[in-house]
């Protein structure tokens, strides 16, 4: 499924799978989404408290690989015009399909003589697509969930888009019946189409006071082979409580954009700190007049987003260097743009739980790393588990030995200072660089939700730039 997300994400720190409720909502003041984290007991999609550590790494070490060759697939897609209308050429092998990060609780329709006149359905979000759409009743192949599908014929706000009404649907998008329809592939081989609809959209319906906005939505008469991460859940003897997928990339028909007045195409978020014990989450995503940036003693800083010549959902940042503590790696200019095939870049993605750098760049932070644990006598083991570059401690180590690493974007220097953003321990006297090394056909280095964290994070579409700032992020509310 798509690409980036902002949160994200979009990643959506160590956000391995979130769902967001929405808690208030004003079209003309902006509103706010709460964020649970998959691992939080109030999670629907809470995995039990049978995993271990270990086993919590492996899977965000899983997920950020997934979004890697995601992105790989999507690249490899549009390198070449002649398989734009076959994703299934430039299919990866896949082997760990959990890349969605988000669920959103939506209201939907209306449905007079209900008590509540419109149904909630849970729909995963992508932040790098833009298609929004759910399982509709007489859906000729379906994936499993627990919700009836969405009873399209019942609501009075459904309205099939007519072809040629809309710039976004031409003749070629035409049913025998003149109604718009869409095809969605996605690089897993996961496929949906159906009609393109306006449909009311009902937020903050879990608090009370809720507020609708018209959007388009499709509504899905065949969906086929989401069953890697959608509908499995019955298998494990849990619900099956996903239908569908909330598109929030940059692109005409995302929810981002259609909410016009409301988004201000603006949205922010902060991550808080990976903790394999969260019992629940204050944090947010928020959209409009609710997303700022800049409270009191707060200091923010300001880095253009790069829009590449060619079409994309991921948000490129210009970065020109890094650091470790206070020593530069001294990167070539240019090292980390993209070259005339779309690879190489910057791109911050909350989509994939940990950082992921080409492996020569890699190489060269950690070695600097390297360097500084050496200086105060620790000891480098080489590799542990899915990370490349450990440690053992022994005895007592002060947090203050952590080095920072500041990456150099254009304008801004972006600081991690906190060491749980920057390593990762394994175990009580392993601790290990919590960036991954990564492949060369891929963005040069992916700034991912880990290093996010305790950073209050804004994107401002209408003058492409991104604003960070230091927040704790436990306390958002």
């Amino acid at each position: 499924m798509g690409g980036t997300f902002f949160i994200f994400l979009f990643t959506i720190s160590n956000v391995s799978l979130l769902l967001i409720s929405v808690t208030a909502v004003n079209p003309k003041k902006g509103f706010s989404m709460r964020m649970i984290h998959i691992d939080s007991k109030e999670s629907p999609l809470y995995p039990g408290a049978h995993l271990t550590r270990g086993e919590r790494l492996q899977r965000l070490f899983k997920q950020s690989k997934a979004q890697a060759r995601y992105i790989k697939s999507q690249i490899l897609l549009r390198n070449n015009a002649t398989l734009s209308m076959n994703p299934n050429i430039a299919r990866l092998p896949v082997v760990y399909e959990q890349r969605l990060l988000y669920v959103a609780k939506v209201g939907l329709g209306t449905f007079p003589g209900r008590r509540q006149s419109f149904m909630n359905y849970n729909l995963m979000i992508d932040s790098g697509s833009d298609q929004i759409w759910l399982q509709c009743e007489g859906a000729a192949k379906s994936f499993n969930q627990d919700m009836p599908l969405y009873p399209w014929k019942s609501s009075t706000t459904y309205h099939p888009i007519p072809c040629n009404t809309h710039p976004l649907c031409k003749g070629d998008k035409c049913n025998a019946d003149g109604q718009c329809t869409y095809v969605t592939e996605y690089m897993t081989g996961s496929v949906t189409s159906g009609i393109f609809a306006e449909e009311k959209f009902t937020l903050g319906s879990d608090t009370g006071g809720t507020e609708s906005i018209q959007l388009h939505m499709g509504c899905g008469f065949f969906q086929q082979n989401f069953e890697k991460f959608i509908g499995n859940n019955h298998l494990v003897g849990k619900p099956d409580l996903i239908a569908g997928i909330l598109g929030l990339g940059s692109g005409k028909w995302s929810f981002l954009n259609q909410l016009g007045v409301a988004g201000q195409g603006k949205f922010s978020y902060c991550f808080e700190t990976f903790n394999p014990n969260i019992e629940g989450s204050n944090t947010y995503l928020r959209f409009g007049a609710d997303a700022t940036i800049g409270g009191v003693l707060q200091k923010v800083h300001t880095t253009p987003i790069v829009v590449p010549e060619f079409e994309t959902s991921l948000y490129y940042l210009n970065l020109e260097d890094i650091s470790v503590g206070n020593k530069r790696v001294g990167f070539p200019r240019n090292a980390f743009k993209q070259n005339n095939r779309r690879v190489g870049g910057a791109i911050i993605d909350s989509g994939a739980p940990i950082s992921i750098m080409y492996k020569n760049h890699f190489d060269r932070v950690a070695d600097l790393v390297k360097e500084h644990f050496n200086r105060i006598g620790i000891e480098y083991i080489g590799s542990q588990e899915c990370f490349n570059v450990c440690f053992r401690l022994r005895g007592r180590f002060d947090i203050t030995n952590y080095p920072s690493i500041t990456f150099h974007f254009q304008q801004a220097n972006y600081v991690v200072p906190d060491y749980k953003a920057n390593f990762v321990m394994t175990s009580m006297e392993i601790v290990c660089l919590g960036i991954f090394r990564g492949q060369t056909d891929t963005p040069a280095f992916t700034l991912g939700a880990m290093q996010q964290t305790n950073k209050r994070i804004l994107y401002n579409i209408m003058d492409r730039s991104l604003s960070f700032a230091t927040e704790y992020c436990e306390l958002d509310s």
